[in-house]
């Protein structure tokens, strides 16, 4: 470890519940357009540590939440509009489901396409989402049974909402989600390693999921819901990326600029009665509020069956940090238990606000 001044040190603890010698660990912290990057575990390559490639799973929703808002700057969707009416190929969608209840989880569609007890009995060496097809999304919107109340705006996190998402923004631009993401947000950020798809360079650098028992296992690949978690990412990229949006939610001057300042806007509070506080949910975005002691910040978390990672943002202090890993913590029972018990929140809560 390099830099340990106590800021470092205090990241360094929050990287544990993710360590072990098979597995690679990888953290940047910035503040006030300085960064830093922290490594433990095993080397993934001889590139720099910030230059190793990892699943960042559901940290592509943020992404997803961008694209949605520039389209929306560009007067292309209505986000309170029914997402049917974006293309002739989504008429038979329910017209209470929109783009903002689809990125706020609030659409009444669950969280994965079938039961749970199923998904276990076909699992994919490809990840649960590999085999499931544009045609296939659509063929569980007609064989669908029941249907939630539009008007109880429950919150439900679902990936199969935010990937419907996806898919729907890319139908009507013409384009696959990957490209559109590419052309419109991470293109013009320069997030040259921020993609599904590696080159063979880039796969010199990937972290190879793990088991938390450090077995080797295949990277999850997507189709249809590929706007739910289908993105790579490093450390220098996110730290970039987290730049740009301290920057945007500070001072937007371009249209993407805008789209990041309205990704952040409170949707709905996820406090007790519907409070903003402590919680609540943004476009793609979670914002833990600030109170008088301890600034808020956002944040989003991703994880695989062999990576988990989180990145966490507070424009109030100018300051970002990201952790990665091939670690599969969060697909783990015992070990999400373990970082759960760690309270990260709490903990980002409190780097936030040391000097």
């Amino acid at each position: 470890m390099r830099n340990m001044n106590p800021r470092n040190k205090r990241l360094q603890s929050m990287m544990r519940p993710y360590e072990s010698p098979q597995h690679a660990v990888v953290a940047f912290q910035l503040l006030n357009e300085k960064v830093t990057y922290l490594h433990s575990g095993s080397e993934v390559s001889d590139d720099p540590c910030e230059d190793w490639i990892f699943e960042i799973g559901s940290i592509t929703k943020v992404f997803t939440a961008i694209l949605l808002c520039l389209l929306v700057e560009e007067g292309k969707i209505d986000p309170q509009a029914p997402v049917r009416d974006m293309s002739d190929t989504l008429k038979d969608l329910p017209e209470w489901i929109t783009p903002e209840r689809l990125i706020s989880h609030t659409s009444g569609l669950p969280n994965y396409f079938m039961p749970l007890w199923k998904a276990l009995l076909r699992q994919h060496p490809d990840g649960p989402y590999a085999a499931f097809s544009r045609a296939d999304l659509f063929a569980w919107f007609r064989n669908r049974r029941g249907r939630p109340n539009p008007s109880a705006h429950r919150h439900v996190y679902s990936n199969l909402g935010v990937g419907l998402l996806g898919e729907a923004m890319a139908i009507m631009e013409g384009k696959s989600f990957v490209e559109l993401l590419a052309e419109k947000v991470t293109g013009p950020m320069a997030l040259k390693n921020t993609t599904d798809r590696l080159d063979s360079r880039q796969r010199s650098r990937f972290a190879n999921p793990k088991t938390t028992r450090g077995k080797t296992i295949l990277p999850w690949t997507f189709q249809s819901l590929a706007a739910a978690g289908c993105l790579r990412s490093t450390a220098g990229d996110l730290a970039r990326f987290s730049q740009t949006v301290l920057r945007a939610v500070n001072t937007p001057e371009t249209a993407l600029d805008r789209a990041i300042h309205r990704s952040v806007l409170p949707i709905l509070g996820l406090g007790p009665k519907g409070a903003m506080a402590p919680m609540a949910q943004c476009s793609g975005w979670l914002l833990m509020t600030p109170d008088k002691q301890e600034p808020g910040f956002l944040f989003h978390n991703g994880g695989t069956a062999g990576s988990s990672c989180a990145l966490c943002i507070s424009p109030q202090r100018n300051a970002a940090f990201a952790i990665l890993s091939n670690n599969g913590v969060a697909g783990n029972l015992w070990g999400s238990t373990k970082l759960n018990w760690s309270n990260p929140m709490k903990r980002a809560s409190e780097l936030f606000a040391m000097g």
